[in-house]
């Protein structure tokens, strides 16, 4: 994987990481975002801005704080709400990748034009998942009963050692969420793990 310096203005950068934060994301993940559109678009892809707006419509869940969560603005310039069938559809998409037959990128891109939800969001769910089933902490967080409904789906279909993995993982992300992420996401997530441990 390359890697590679920027000089930015102190100012722009911290507006920018202020804004990015409010999506859910951090400056690496939107910088490889954008190169991909880039590559992708074979020129400057159109500006995602943080409004209200771009927020999903998270008005049938009272249990999360809407900050907490982003919706990237879909390609289309439309926004969807991610609803429990996409997220059916995007774990069967996992499980094609946890069997090697697909990586996160296609198979982001696939759900996308499958269900309708964003590509970014796709994107973002697929990352969570990998890194839950690895052991390994998020910085992104998705919605709460979105996170239980996948949970559940890692212990039936994949078993205790990934299972065990996915709550290692969230237990390593809780401290991050708290500081970084509005509402109470985090608390949710840590009562989870203390229940289900």
């Amino acid at each position: 994987m390359a890697k590679f310096e920027i000089n930015i203005d102190d100012d722009t950068l911290f507006e920018a990481e202020k804004i990015l934060r409010s999506l859910g994301m951090n400056t690496e993940i939107a910088v490889n975002i954008f190169l991909r559109r880039v590559t992708l678009e074979k020129g400057l892809p159109m500006t995602m801005a943080a409004s209200t707006s771009n927020l999903a419509d998270f008005s049938d869940s009272e249990d999360i704080d809407k900050t907490s969560i982003y919706e990237t603005k879909q390609f289309s310039r439309s926004n969807i709400k991610i609803t429990p069938a996409m997220v059916e559809d995007l774990w069967r998409a996992f499980l094609r990748y946890v069997e090697g037959s697909g990586e996160i990128n296609r198979l982001s891109t696939e759900v996308a034009e499958t269900t309708g939800m964003s590509r970014g969001s796709a994107f973002i769910y697929l990352t969570v998942l990998t890194n839950l089933v690895n052991g390994e902490p998020n910085t992104r967080v998705l919605k709460y009963k979105d996170l239980e409904f996948l949970m559940d789906n890692i212990k039936a279909q994949l078993g205790d050692s990934k299972y065990e993995k996915a709550l290692h993982s969230l237990k390593m992300s809780v401290p991050y969420w708290k500081e970084k992420i509005p509402g109470a996401f985090a608390d949710k997530v840590k009562a989870y793990c203390n229940t289900h441990s």
